[in-house]
This record gives structure tokens, sequence and C-alpha cells, in this order.
């Protein structure tokens, strides 16, 4: 019960500034489909950091020590913000759909990422801990790893399935979430690693 206030904060105050994110690049671009598409790379990179802290947090303690404790503690709330936040990239890729004469992107890519877009608010009905305690242990990890997994292959197609262009603004928008991207689970295998050991030391 203690912790539900500051899920709280955390989710609405992800939601407000992806939605002021997403205003102040339409009140400049427009509200056409390129305005649209500025507004979703924004959201869409916002909503990565929110998810890479909750992905990457306790590889960070495990490697790092307790300097990173509090990003760790905060796994949950930080997986809730990037659900949270995400549902207005959700929401300007329907407008996106509905203003676009035809389909934005080819019914695979589609696919691909309507299933990301499952595990989040899967992994976010999961977060009510009844349902997970109803689950059991083995089988709440097992969709929490497979989920978390796939959101992370998810953003670094994104993020390098496109062609780079010299200019400076396409490379901030890939080049380091992409990095970022990689960069995290490189953390978890190595933070698994580390705890293996560890195990097998203390064994």
């Amino acid at each position: 019960m203690k912790q539900t206030p500051v899920v709280g904060i955390f989710a609405g105050a992800a939601f407000c500034t992806a939605a002021l994110l997403a205003a102040a690049v339409l009140s400049i671009f427009g509200t056409g489909t390129d305005g649209l598409r500025r507004a979703l790379q924004v959201t869409a990179r916002f909503s990565f950091l929110l998810f890479w802290l909750a992905y990457a947090g306790g590889a960070l303690k495990t490697l790092f020590g307790s300097a990173f404790q509090p990003i760790a503690w905060r796994g949950r709330e930080f997986g809730l913000a990037y659900a949270s936040a995400h549902l207005i990239h959700v929401g300007l890729v329907v407008w996106l759909y509905q203003v676009s004469e035809q389909p934005p992107v080819s019914p695979s890519v589609f696919w691909f990422f309507s299933i990301g877009l499952f595990w989040t608010y899967l992994l976010a009905l999961l977060s009510i801990r009844r349902l997970a305690q109803a689950l059991g242990r083995v089988c709440f990890r097992i969709l929490r790893f497979a989920g978390m997994e796939y959101i992370s292959f998810a953003f670094l197609v994104d993020f390098v399935g496109h062609p780079l262009h010299a200019d400076i603004l396409n490379l901030i928008l890939y080049v380091p979430f992409a990095i970022l991207s990689v960069l995290g689970t490189f953390l978890r295998l190595t933070g698994w690693a580390s705890r293996g050991a560890s195990i097998t030391k203390s064994a």
C-alpha cells in the first residue's frame, strides 16, 4: 500500500511528460503525417529511457554496487512509468493510421511491434502482486523475462532498422539509443554471469 502513491506519481509524471513532448513536436511540425512521425520518434525514445532503467537497473546494481540501488529498487515504478508514457505513443500511432492514405508500415512490421505492446501491458497487469502470486514464482519469472527481452529487442530493431543519414538530428535520434539498447542487454548478461559466479563461489 505504501508504494501505490509512488507508483502513481511515476506513472502520472511519465504520462504527462510524454503528452507535453508530443504536443510540443506537433505544435512545431504540424499534425500531418510528418509531424506525427516526428512525435512518434520523440515519445518512443522517452518511453525507451524509462524502460531501460527498469530493464538494466538490477544489473547496474549487481555490477557497480549500491550507488545504483535506488534505480534497482524502483524497477517496478520505472516499468509502469514506461507503460504509462507509451500510451501517448500508441495514441499517436492510431492517429497516424487515421490520417495516412496508406498503412504507414507493412503488416509484418505492424504485428512485430504489436507483440511488443502486448508484452508491455501484460507485464503492467502482472505488476499487480496478487496476479503475479496467482501465476506462481516460476511462471511469473518466465513471463517477465520473455516480455522484457522482447520489448528490448523491439526497441533495438526500431533504432537500427532505419538507414542512417549524415545529418546531426538523425544521428542523435538513433545512434545513442541503439548503443543504450545493446548496452542494456550486455549489462543484463554480465549481471547474470556475475550473480551465477557468486552463487557458485558461495556453494
